[in-house]
């Protein structure tokens, strides 16, 4: 019995003694912000850029939002829907939301509580109710930001978010 546990610890031993087990670190996800890409082209001169860093568990999105140009934004969301679709709002960054945006950037997490509680079936074919399901669905391309003012309240930039796999070392597999 001690010779068969001996060859069953064995592996596990050599594993631990080799130094940490790197887990996957997560998604990255971007879009780039454009007046061209809203469903009802906006002349705007207002651009941005959106990366959402997922941790690996997909518990957590870390955001940052950087606008440029003549933009008074006042909310800003992530929206289920394919490219030239409009859908509901899945999480608020803010208005509603838990970020703060200073005029350029609204940075900061979002959690499985910041859920905006819609029904996302129709437009994106899944629910999209927690951070992990809101990584997936961005990682399929069902899921764009849309940055809202009050010259244009259905949106005046917008985004599809697109996605690239982080390497196990925690590298992006592209620079920023």
């Amino acid at each position: 019995m001690h010779k068969r546990l001996i060859w069953i610890l064995l592996p596990a031993a050599a594993v631990i003694a080799s130094g940490p087990l790197h887990a996957a670190s997560g998604l990255r996800c971007e879009a780039r912000l454009s007046g061209a890409q809203e469903t009802a082209n906006v002349q705007t001169d207002a651009s941005g850029r959106l990366v959402a860093k997922f941790d690996a568990a997909f518990t957590k999105v870390d955001v940052l939002l950087r606008v440029r140009g003549a933009l008074d934004a006042n909310r800003a969301h992530f929206h289920c829907a394919r490219p030239g679709a409009n859908g509901p709002i899945a999480f608020g960054l803010f208005d509603p939301g838990p970020l703060s945006f200073d005029g350029q950037v609204a940075r900061g997490p979002l959690f499985n509580e910041d859920f905006n509680g819609a029904a996302c079936e129709p437009t994106a074919k899944r629910p999209v109710n927690n951070i992990a399901a809101l990584a997936f669905a961005m990682r399929d391309g069902l899921v764009y930001i849309n940055v809202h003012t009050p010259a244009n309240p259905g949106g005046e930039i917008r985004g599809q978010m697109l996605c690239n796999a982080k390497h196990d070392d925690g590298h992006d597999s592209d620079s920023d």
